[in-house]
């Protein structure tokens, strides 16, 4: 499982290794005009060009209640005299309170060391919040322990030495941005997603004091967990009948209610070892039992492993289908199929 990076050494290396791999992929831009909440500020800034990502590091901020790493994110405007920050993955110092909104975490098998994020979206305008921004981005929470097992939740933005990190932080920071968009835009009231929030919250309160992030050494495919269920929400949404809308939650990765009942529920895993599996599966069958009608069960997994024989008998036995995913590395580049 994922381990919090909590002494102070360890997490200046971590950031080190962080700026060297952005530095060593993005080109330097020399000192921009950056606009925050509480001003501007020049800042020597990263970026590969126009409406792509740009990346700014401002060392230890001394003016804050906690001691931080400011790492700040944008989507570079080339017109603009002022550079505005979409979102700061800021790591604590001295601490690991969770007031900042990002971390560093360790996998406790191989030692990779991941960049996250809290979920915990601000802007001071209405509709920005945590609950929004997993419903729209439909990013999945991975659980985090530190040192005294207490238990954390966050979303993956990247391993920060693999190939295709930036492409990773760039492909957040694009989300946050269009999510800001969108949630002050006139399309939200059109599409109910006020409605999906509300139902998100819902179900997170019905399943209150049970952990639902993601508890496994297999990230590899988790860091594009939200990526594998917005293909299968794009994919639903096409077929989309007549009074039937697509929902998501912590506990369920996506579901289907028509006249207001849940027909299909779909969960994502990442992986088809044994023990995957077995919660998979309970959770399925859970969730299907619970609602108490007649519903569609979906398993979605990556193409690339086998499923145990008997395990496959029994998903067809219980009447779950599959459906297969595959990710491809293009270069630096990612791309998700469905199959």
């Amino acid at each position: 499982m994922l381990i919090l990076i909590e002494t102070t050494k360890d997490k200046k290396n971590s950031q080190s290794v962080l700026e060297k791999s952005i530095k060593s992929s993005l080109r330097c831009l020399g000192k921009k005009n950056v606009g925050h909440p509480g001003g501007n500020a020049d800042q020597t800034i990263y970026s590969n060009g126009n409406r792509l990502l740009w990346v700014a590091f401002g060392g230890l901020t001394y003016d804050q209640p906690t001691l931080r790493y400011w790492n700040a994110f944008g989507v570079y405007d080339s017109k603009s005299k002022a550079q505005n920050i979409t979102v700061e993955i800021n790591i604590p110092v001295d601490s690991n309170t969770a007031q900042v909104s990002g971390f560093f975490a360790k996998d406790s098998r191989t030692g990779d060391v991941f960049l996250m994020h809290s979920g915990r979206i601000g802007g001071g305008r209405p509709g920005i919040g945590k609950s929004a921004f997993l419903v729209w981005s439909k990013a999945s929470l991975v659980e985090v322990a530190d040192a005294q097992g207490q238990i954390r939740h966050g979303i993956i933005v990247g391993k920060i030495n693999q190939i295709d990190f930036v492409q990773n932080i760039e492909k957040f920071v694009l989300n946050v941005k269009k999510f800001k968009d969108y949630v002050t835009s006139d399309e939200v009231g059109r599409d109910g997603f006020n409605k999906k929030v509300q139902e998100f919250d819902r179900y997170n309160k019905e399943f209150s004091g049970k952990k639902w992030g993601e508890r496994s050494s297999e990230f590899e495919y988790i860091t594009y967990h939200g990526d594998i269920v917005q293909k299968i929400y794009e994919k639903r949404m096409g077929e989309l009948q007549k009074d039937e809308e697509v929902f998501n939650s912590v506990p369920i990765d996506l579901f289907v209610k028509k006249l207001g009942v849940i027909t299909e529920i779909y969960e994502v895993k990442t992986g088809v070892g044994r023990q995957i599996l077995y919660t998979a599966i309970g959770q399925l069958l859970t969730h299907s039992a619970i609602e108490g009608a007649e519903i569609k069960k979906f398993l979605v997994i990556p193409s690339a492993e086998k499923i145990p024989d008997d395990l496959i008998r029994a998903i067809s036995f219980l009447d779950i289908q599959i459906y297969f995913f595959k990710v491809i590395r293009v270069g630096s580049k990612t791309i998700i199929e469905l199959e």
